[in-house]
């Protein structure tokens, strides 16, 4: 059996083709279709016919919350509102279609063996892409709330009265924290080569870097009293920064903080499934909620 895991971002779409054991055996990337969900279906249907081999399910992880029992999606990065993309994407391909947001997707993979939640009772996750993600681990479980669409956490406000967010918000933490504010941050500098030109030890990249890194570091510190996890965990495409975007956020952890540093040192960490997480997450919750399939 295969199944097909999607990390439908809101810059590229990322696929993935999954055997028995997880292993991934094909891939392809391609731009996202924001703002028409039918348009973006046969795209996936398009991926889905020139795969090397037939997927029997599919999962699909989205930049958004996915309410249940409703089935609908609402995400300011993909244009959407109230769209049951689920039901979609089933017609338009033939196939049970299992629909999550992309962070609870990038959460389970990190669970799996090898993940950086491995054997853990508690984490938050935060992807860093086009916007901010966010994902609980509570029990050993993970915490969705009674619909399904918890942890929205770019959606705290961190700045009030601050940038109008996507989500009609200001002042939100995707507006400080996304790989948009990075560059943002830096004049216009794409965030890839902020992260490139930090990690090659260019002093003005740092400095840019620097500026991303307190922002960040405020919305740790607020996660990190609201939930006191046993790890924070950094993924999608900011935390290809690496051990440099780990040490500078430490830096950072104000210095009115009840806790210093070192208290965070072992606690905030990166994802180690990176791009891949979304994509075998969503496969993952794929095979594990569409049994009956």
């Amino acid at each position: 059996m295969y199944i097909a895991g999607i990390d439908l971002g809101g810059t590229n779409l990322k696929f993935g083709l999954f055997d028995d054991s997880m292993q991934l055996v094909h891939s392809q990337s391609v731009h996202s279709i924001r703002g028409d969900s039918v348009a973006c279906a046969r795209q996936i249907k398009r991926l889905l016919e020139e795969a090397p081999h037939p997927a029997q399910r599919i999962g699909v992880g989205v930049p958004g919350a996915v309410t249940r029992p409703s089935g609908r999606v609402n995400s300011g990065n993909l244009r959407w509102a109230g769209v049951q993309f689920g039901a979609t994407l089933a017609r338009e391909t033939g196939l049970p279609v299992w629909l999550d947001n992309d962070a609870q997707c990038a959460l389970a993979a990190e669970t799996l063996e090898g993940g950086s939640c491995f054997g853990l009772s508690s984490a938050v996750y935060l992807t860093l892409g086009t916007g901010v993600g966010g994902a609980l681990l509570i029990d050993g479980k993970p915490w969705r709330g009674h619909d399904n669409a918890a942890a929205e956490l770019g959606h705290f406000v961190v700045h009030a009265g601050g940038l109008k967010c996507p989500c009609g918000q200001r002042g939100c933490f995707e507006m400080y924290a996304s790989a948009g504010a990075l560059g943002r941050l830096a004049g216009g500098t794409r965030a890839r080569l902020v992260l490139d030109g930090a990690r090659a030890g260019d002093r003005q990249m740092l400095r840019f870097l620097d500026r991303y890194c307190q922002e960040l570091a405020y919305g740790i510190c607020s996660l990190y009293m609201i939930f006191r996890p046993q790890a924070i965990v950094l993924g999608g495409g900011v935390s290809a920064g690496g051990e440099i975007l780990i040490e500078r956020t430490l830096r950072h952890i104000p210095s009115a903080y009840n806790y210093d540093a070192n208290t965070l040192r072992g606690v905030l960490r990166l994802a180690t499934k990176l791009n891949g997480a979304g994509m075998l997450g969503a496969a993952a919750l794929a095979r594990e909620n569409l049994v009956s399939c």
